[in-house]
């Protein structure tokens, strides 16, 4: 796994400086978080930082699902040791240098997958592969007030995918609409410290056995 650089380590050639640090790239590539796939990564950040999870190694990309959440639960008389959580993202606003005229219709995906097998194959069945989807709506729908990493404005939505796979079969996304026509959980960042400086989404925080109930029914459902 690759190691998390501090953002101080400077860009050298010939192990001379150019005059930039990987911190420079950073804010040069990732500043807008409102483009659609820094949101995203960004969302997954959030949850995964409300879940309480060890966020000191890089972020993986390409995996069948985004966070394994440690919770003992039951499903189909089966007993698990992880609630496999996917995370989607959608806004109002696109990213700052995109010509937009209206606010957008916020739109999730949530096509099924192919699972990826030891062998380097992709097995032939279609199928989502978490338990929970969690669904992060920037709901801002103000441009000027626009800004991410004030946490006012995010929503969360939870749902099983048993609810998913029920109601949308192989549906490839689903918007804001529908999505509340399913009656998710829905819950924001909680914006105040709580016992061991946790900072957590209502019903996945960790720390307390009733929302792990509620994260367990969230995905029994």
């Amino acid at each position: 796994m690759a190691v998390q650089h501090r953002g101080d380590e400077l860009i050298t050639i010939d192990g001379q400086s150019i005059g930039y640090s990987i911190g420079d790239f950073w804010r040069w590539s990732s500043s807008d978080l409102l483009s659609n796939t820094l949101r995203g990564s960004y969302c997954e950040f959030l949850v995964s930082a409300a879940l309480n999870m060890d966020l000191s190694q890089t972020y993986v990309d390409w995996e069948p699902y985004d966070i394994a959440f440690p919770c003992r639960w039951w499903c189909d008389g089966d007993e698990k040791e992880i609630i496999r959580v996917e995370v989607k993202s959608s806004a109002y606003l696109q990213a700052a240098n995109f010509n937009q005229k209206k606010l957008s219709n916020p739109t999730f995906g949530i096509a099924p997958t192919r699972l990826q097998l030891p062998d380097g194959r992709y097995s032939p069945e279609l199928r989502r592969q978490s338990d929970i989807y969690v669904f992060g709506l920037y709901a801002e729908q103000e441009r000027a007030k626009a800004e991410p990493l004030c946490l006012d404005k995010w929503d969360f939505y939870i749902i099983s995918t048993k609810t998913l796979d029920k109601h949308c079969g192989a549906q490839k996304s689903i918007t804001l609409g529908s999505l509340l026509q399913l009656c998710p959980i829905k819950t924001d960042f909680d914006r105040h410290h709580r016992q061991h400086h946790s900072l957590c989404v209502g019903e996945l925080r960790p720390l307390v056995p009733q929302r792990q109930r509620r994260l367990r029914r969230a995905a029994a459902h």
